[in-house]
């Protein structure tokens, strides 16, 4: 049971909760969600509306049990803040809790104070840790999802899930959910409200009449006015009575709809079904439903009613950005309403059309996928100036709801529709591609059993045989690898690799097709600096793929280019072609399973249209990306990748303990003599990686670290011919490390190379005080570097 003892705690503020503790929607959204059960939430909004319709006042019990069933919780609840705000009262239980119904938790003590305060759900983790009150029920709550709900715009309650074992957490789906049931939790106390007001008139009508009877024997007078007061009283009760009857009639009408919905798969029917509930609901003469274009911003009306056709015509679509209800809806991302147009200002460009049309008053209601995108719009129009009432509008959010949920699942379909449509033809074009090289290899093999056979042509015929096998082996590769991608088993054996390297292997393999179609191909090989890390056969793959497709839709003659450059970010290489183009609203779909682009001509794509589709993946497990780029069809294309370049760690481990780099089997690297050892410090890493690889490209042997301590010991192990000490470096500079090098008996004759930032003449001499050779200000020239390096050696 609750512990209400304490009374010490401070108001709820969210600040003062750890945030690993306390989350809004973030951790939701990260964990992985059960598929939506839309067929258990319209079953669960007849249950209520059957309740309300039989037993009113036990329905916010009932939409606990229903909680409670829908997430599959261990208890769940509806909290009610008190009139005085001061506490929350459990209205509802159901569950592991469900004995703690009428239990009082002061506000500073509950987490439904934190839920009111930010007007938001959010999901406690261990909650008992910081609530008094919930310390020590039992069994203990693992984690409790809480959302408000609203009377109006004042915030009354919250619903709430709780789990009590780890073995089930909540899900974005328990989110959609217990928004749902938080907007017939609304409705729901609306209309308990009205209820407890009914029974207050008649109790308080009641005890009048007692009080009036007893004193009509005294005055006259005073029984007249008890009369007038019962005939007022009568009036507030038919009045509420009749409100409530507007509101159950408007849920039977949401369960009707949703039942007509389920089996309806027809957009325009189910959208006209909506609007004309909506018409309905809210008394309006008129109403439209629009859909949304995120492409070029513009809404089309897809159900209208009550206009006539040249209305439709001059508004079947809409700008976006304009001036319109819908539009002002759409940019504010909330329900916008116009009183009366002739009184608004912005709607001055549109009351010729309302004028003619007859209406005066617009309320428009956005309608927005489950992950906040929007969907189009949902308005009514009225032939006087008219604002609704706040409980219809509760209602048409209901139907707002209903609307953008049909709107996602049609479009789900239609995506598995196409993705069906995409696996036939992928299915037929696997067949081509198979039957092709496979008729090619059987004729060769009947010719090979000709007897009279000539050694030339059975050459020949044995190379069309190879030719035919290795395409296959190309085609059944890419087939195994998207399998891997599928089932993320694809591992990458990544090293330090050089781009250029990887490039020309790339335009190697490439070549012989590039030059059959007689393309004109330039690249821009990157500098040997230029190092990702990577696996080498994969990345080879990406760029052999992007020069493959440049090759095949490019007419013969045309021009490839393949470009590199480095940012600090990493490096882009782009593959650009002068062939068939592509339409710019088709250039991410064509990185889709089995997406192939055609050509002007209309002939017909060659491959799988799995080509894309493997690039972009092989750049993301590189931790890249992959983007195209056409100004339109015929007018040539560009893809572009994008690598992080490999950082100093990844090149300080393929590094031998003694400083030698481990050269990659395709970096182009040789074996050289070393020259001389060389100890590089500097507290920059990457900057310290970078002079040990050029040095080690020279033949000399190097160990790089990043400290003054370090720099000591290992000068005083690896005893190098030359040091090249950074300045400012941490636990001991320059200075301090040079002085003691040459204070020690081996460190008398090694050549210490300053490098340091400051380049002043005091800086020199400091320098030469504390035992260097030589002062190089930052940033080293190499060339330079590499010449003193030289004469240290002259001198020897």
């Amino acid at each position: 049971m609750i512990n209400n003892d304490r009374s010490d705690l401070p108001p709820p503020d969210s600040s003062r909760f750890p945030p690993e503790l306390v989350f809004g929607m973030d951790l939701l959204l990260k964990r992985s969600s059960r598929t939506e059960d839309f067929e258990a939430e319209n079953r669960a909004l007849v249950i209520l509306a059957d309740e309300l319709s039989n037993r009113p006042r036990n329905l916010l019990q009932k939409l606990a049990e229903i909680a409670l069933e829908l997430c599959h919780a261990g208890s769940a609840g509806i909290s009610i803040l008190e009139s005085d705000s001061k506490a929350f009262r459990w209205h509802a239980c159901a569950g592991s809790f469900a004995s703690n119904a009428g239990a009082r938790i002061p506000y500073a003590e509950s987490p439904c104070g934190i839920v009111l305060e930010q007007n938001s759900p959010i999901l406690f983790l261990e909650p008992g840790s910081y609530f008094a009150p919930l310390k020590n029920m039992e069994p203990r709550i693992v984690e409790a999802l809480i959302l408000p709900f609203h009377d109006g715009n004042r915030p009354v309650g919250t619903v709430w899930v709780i789990q009590h074992s780890i073995e089930r957490k909540f899900d974005r789906e328990d989110v959609r959910l217990m928004t749902s049931l938080s907007r017939f939790a609304s409705a729901a106390y609306h209309i308990m409200c009205s209820i407890n007001k009914s029974m207050d008139a008649r109790d308080l009508l009641e005890k009048r009449v007692d009080e009036r009877t007893t004193a009509l024997s005294h005055v006259n007078k005073t029984l007249r006015n008890q009369i007038q007061e019962r005939g007022q009283i009568e009036e507030a009760l038919r009045n509420a009575q009749n409100q409530l009857e507007a509101e159950i009639a408007s849920l039977n009408c949401l369960h009707e709809l949703s039942s007509r919905l389920v089996d309806t798969s027809d957009l325009p029917t189910a959208l006209r079904e909506i609007l004309g509930a909506a018409v309905v609901l809210l008394r309006a003469d008129m109403g439209v439903v629009q859909l949304y274009d995120p492409v070029n911003k513009l809404l089309t009306i897809a159900a209208h009613h009550g206009f006539e056709q040249d209305f439709l015509d001059q508004f079947r679509t809409v700008d976006a950005d304009g001036d319109a209800a819908c539009s002002r809806a759409l940019a504010s991302r909330q329900r916008w309403m116009i009183e009366d147009v002739r009184a608004d200002e912005r709607y001055a460009g549109y009351r010729a059309a309302a004028d003619k049309a007859g209406y005066r008053a617009v309320q428009s209601t956005p309608l927005f996928s489950r992950d906040g995108q929007p969907l189009g719009m949902l308005t009514t129009h009225f032939r006087l100036p008219h604002i609704p009432a706040e409980h219809e509008l509760s209602m048409l959010d209901l139907y707002a709801r209903q609307a953008s949920d049909f709107i996602e699942r049609l479009r789900i379909t239609e995506k598995l529709q196409e993705a069906d449509r995409r696996k036939d033809e992928f299915i037929a074009t696997l067949s081509h591609e198979l039957r092709n090289p496979l008729a090619a290899i059987d004729s060769s093999a009947m010719l090979m059993e000709s007897p009279d056979l000539g050694s030339r042509e059975r050459e020949k015929a044995i190379r069309i045989v190879q030719r035919q096998c290795r395409a296959m082996k190309v085609l059944l590769d890419d087939l195994l690898d998207i399998s891997r991608l599928s089932l993320g088993r694809m591992t990458l054996h990544k090293q330090c690799v050089t781009l250029a390297s990887i490039i020309d292997a790339a335009v190697e393999v490439m070549r012989p097709h590039i030059d059959t179609a007689h393309h004109i191909l330039s690249v821009t090989t990157p500098p040997s600096s230029v190092v990702v890390y990577g696996d080498p056969m994969r990345l080879n793959q990406i760029f052999t793929n992007l020069l493959a497709n440049a090759a095949k839709y490019t007419d013969p003659g045309g021009r490839i280019a393949l470009d590199v450059n480095t940012t600090a970010e990493g490096v882009v290489v782009s593959v650009t072609d002068n062939g068939i183009g592509i339409d710019p609203s088709f250039t991410e779909e064509i990185f889709g399973m089995f997406s192939q682009r055609k050509s002007t001509s209309d002939r017909t794509a060659a491959g799988l249209g799995i080509g894309l589709a493997l690039v972009r993946a092989i750049a993301a497990l590189h931790g890249g990306w992959a983007r195209a780029e056409s100004r339109g069809l015929g007018q040539g294309s560009t893809f572009r990748v994008g690598l992080p370049l490999a950082k100093p760690t990844e090149i300080a481990a393929q590094i031998s303990p003694s400083g030698v780099m481990q050269s990659a089997p395709d970096s182009g690297a040789h074996a050289f003599k070393a020259k001389y050892r060389i100890l590089v410090a500097d507290d920059n890493m990457s900057a310290a990686t970078a002079i040990s690889m050029l040095l080690q490209r020279g033949g000399h042997e190097t160990t790089a670290v990043h400290d003054g301590r370090a720099a000591l010991e290992a000068a005083a192990r690896f005893l190098p011919d030359i040091v090249l000490l950074d300045i400012g470096m941490p636990y001991l500079n320059g200075y301090e490390v040079a002085r003691q090098i040459r204070s020690a008996p081996w460190g008398a004759n090694m050549r210490l190379f300053a490098a340091t930032g400051w380049g002043q003449e005091k800086d020199k001499k400091l320098a030469k005080e504390a035992g260097f050779d030589v002062h190089m200000t930052k940033p080293i020239d190499f060339k330079q570097l590499l010449s003193l390096i030289e004469e240290h050696g002259r001198k020897e």
